[in-house]
């Protein structure tokens, strides 16, 4: 039984309700944010919605959840950090990645450009080899003709 009525404190600490209610030209205007600061990491609090886009909000703020300790915070934060480092290394392996890619298709595309002059010349000289066949019958015929 003891067990329930801690879950039931547990789930009544995110339960709180709004002492002073926002209403910013009559209307309610609480917006549920989060906080990532070194002294109240991930900790929730409600504010007017029009705090961070307006000077004439009403200026409204209660934290939801409650503070932590301090070894707690340290943590939070140090993993938020240890996080951003990673998504900034993670982001410096993707720029990798994608000029590796690039330097692939180059040499690729270098390779296909070098296979098709290849083809050309090829082509060239089959060309060549005609015109010399028809060059040397033709001095050929000079020489019979000549020698007659």
């Amino acid at each position: 039984m003891s067990s329930s009525s801690e879950s039931y404190n547990t789930v009544a600490i995110y339960q709180n309700e709004v002492n002073h209610p926002c209403l910013c030209r009559d209307q309610p205007m609480l917006k549920l944010r989060g906080a990532w600061k070194p002294n109240n990491p991930t900790r929730r609090f409600y504010n007017c919605a029009r705090s961070m886009i307006s000077n004439d909000s009403c200026n409204f703020f209660q934290w939801l959840d409650p503070t932590l300790p301090r070894h707690y915070k340290d943590t939070l934060w140090n993993m938020k950090l240890r996080i951003n480092n990673l998504l900034v290394r993670n982001g410096q392996v993707v720029e990798l990645q994608k000029k590796v890619e690039k330097q692939n298709l180059l040499r690729k595309a270098g390779k296909e450009l070098v296979e098709a002059r290849i083809q050309e010349l090829l082509i060239e000289i089959e060309m060549l080899k005609n015109v010399v066949l028809i060059v040397l019958v033709y001095l050929l015929f000079v020489v019979m003709y000549f020698k007659l």
